[in-house]
């Protein structure tokens, strides 16, 4: 399908929600689909169905000379000329302005399952995603926690909890997926198939290659609220992190991405880094593609009047270690 780069990802899905289709990138955030382009995002479900660049047809762009080009076709394969739509891909707007996308879209699947599993470090939930891949277990989406992060996400999903219980008093779901987590490595999973059957071979084929890599407290749910519950709450890491520092109103994020045999090695490096600053970050990542996150919560960032006391503002120093942090991930 064809869409205006202002569309967002919520926003497509949404209209074709009576199609069966669905577009599948999803970085988190309700970003536009020509945003997505620009800088060649990746997501939860990279681990199966790829990122960005993997996921669009054609693009139109106007160049810096005010020529409207066309870049792709709707053609899965094309051998003539270069491939320009994985130019544009990533390219920032420095190439030129993109007006219009056109990407694939997937079916929505008859059977969906989300599970959550602990580990004790990091390395051993990593050791499980590799021994899932060589598997090929179908996992959809393959999302790992550090503790810091299973903390911020617990917290949070307590206080959305507890804001939607005052907000409905005839609410009888007063336990929230993630509110009763251990605070622990954990990884997040989800399962798609074409009968529930199928969907639970993968989730018992996935839960011995867990226990078998020290993993432990595996529990899946097929239940469509609790799925959403669980995800919505993923994707709210970014606040829930911010949250978790008292006071904080803005973030660093970071962004890298490492080949998978050296995941485990340098989140755990960087989870390190962050405790030997002496600073909150949070650490999470898409563990099927090797991208991940570490949220640097900021003090006092948003008070652009100088006048304002510096004791509500984070000090010199602590802003340094945190770009220390970015620069040794760097």
């Amino acid at each position: 399908i064809t869409v205006g780069a202002g569309v967002t990802r919520l926003e497509l899905n949404e209209y074709l929600r009576h199609s069966g289709m669905q577009f599948m990138v999803d970085p988190g955030a309700d970003a536009s689909i020509g945003g997505m382009v620009a800088c060649g995002a990746s997501g939860t479900t990279a681990v199966k169905y790829g990122t960005m660049r993997d996921n669009i047809l054609s693009i139109q762009c106007v160049l810096p000379n005010g020529t409207v080009a066309k870049c792709g076709t709707r053609a899965l394969k094309s051998s003539a000329g270069y491939d320009l739509v994985s130019l544009m891909t990533g390219s920032e707007g420095t190439l030129g302005v993109i007006t219009h996308v056109t990407v694939k879209l997937h079916p929505i699947p008859d059977c969906t399952v989300a599970a959550v599993c602990t580990f004790d470090t990091l390395y051993d939930a990593a050791g499980a995603v590799s021994d899932m891949r060589m598997c090929a277990v179908d996992v959809q989406r393959c999302e790992l926690l550090d503790g810091r992060s299973v903390e911020a996400f617990v917290k949070y999903t307590a206080a959305s909890n507890s804001s939607s219980n005052r907000s409905s008093n005839n609410s009888g779901s007063g336990s929230g997926s993630g509110s009763n987590m251990e605070i622990k490595p954990t990884l997040f999973l989800e399962f798609t198939g074409p009968s529930q059957t199928a969907v639970e071979e993968q989730v018992k084929i996935t839960e011995s290659i867990c226990i078998s890599s020290n993993g432990s407290n595996f529990q899946f749910t097929a239940d469509e609220a609790e799925r959403k519950s669980l995800w919505a709450a993923r994707h709210q890491l970014y606040y829930a992190s911010i949250a978790l520092r008292s006071g904080a109103d803005s973030a660093i994020v970071t962004d890298a991405c490492v080949p998978l045999s050296a995941f485990a090695q340098v989140l755990t490096e960087t989870v390190k880094d962050v405790e030997a600053q002496g600073v909150v970050g949070p650490c999470f990542g898409h563990a099927g593609d090797g991208n991940f996150h570490c949220i640097l919560p900021i003090i006092g960032c948003r008070d652009s009047d100088s006048d304002i006391d510096s004791d509500s503002r984070d000090s010199e120093e602590y802003l340094q270690k945190l770009h220390l942090v970015n620069d040794n991930l760097i």
